[in-house]
């Protein structure tokens, strides 16, 4: 098991999408996952062609304390809208939805350049902010992002607090050495998730790997 983490993570430093489904007893979903240092125009088109989820940007919790950022329920809580906030899906866990932002200088925000750009930005903010050069990050991204956007950032939790996508794919990359910088989309199907059987057949055609979530926890907890 610990190739297939080790391969991903080459894959991810390619610039190749791998993928990871959660859990059969979570949401039992497959999301795409990239490492965003290497995000590019057409890794955003294969998100939403072959994908097909939301294409969302991912950085630690720890990373958007650092930068002000909080979750949107927390915001929502505090402007009135607790009876949105008090409820949570079947799965069991809170959202990670922090803004929603575009870079400054795109166009309309939601074309692939466009998307690919604001991830492009984000990412640079993250590793200023974890080089210790916080004040350098908060300016940047105060500066140069607008809010409302069309690329929603999640705080991811840690896994020991929460086993999502956001979590995952942010634990792959701090396993193999990488800044915990991702971009994840769910994998959908006429009408539902893409099942696990169809991933690995992408997966397959696309050569890459698919990882359970599983494996990605029991590294994580024994590093």
């Amino acid at each position: 098991m610990k190739d297939a983490i080790g391969i991903a993570g080459k894959l991810l430093k390619e610039g190749k999408p791998v993928l990871i489904h959660d859990s059969g007893y979570r949401e039992n979903e497959v999301d795409m996952v990239f490492y965003a240092p290497t995000i590019k125009v057409n890794s955003i088109t294969l998100l939403r062609k072959l994908a097909g989820g939301l294409v969302c940007y991912s950085m630690p919790l720890k990373v958007g304390d650092l930068l002000g950022l909080k979750y949107m329920s927390d915001i929502l809580r505090t402007t009135g809208y607790t009876k949105l906030t008090n409820k949570v899906l079947g799965y069991g866990d809170p959202p990670n939805f922090s803004l929603w932002v575009n870079y400054k200088d795109v166009v309309t925000g939601i074309r692939d350049a466009d998307r690919a750009r604001t991830i492009k930005e984000l990412d640079k903010v993250v590793e200023l902010a974890i080089e210790g050069r916080i004040n350098e990050a908060r300016n940047k991204f105060y500066s140069e992002f607008i809010a409302p956007g069309h690329v929603p950032i999640l705080l991811g939790r840690g896994l020991e607090v929460r086993r999502g996508h956001t979590e995952l794919s942010l634990a792959l990359m701090e396993l193999n050495g990488l800044r915990p910088s991702s971009v994840i989309a769910e994998m959908l199907d006429e009408g539902g998730a893409l099942s696990v059987e169809k991933a690995y057949s992408i997966a397959e055609n696309l050569g890459t790997v698919l990882i359970e979530g599983d494996e990605i926890i029991y590294f994580w907890s024994n590093k």
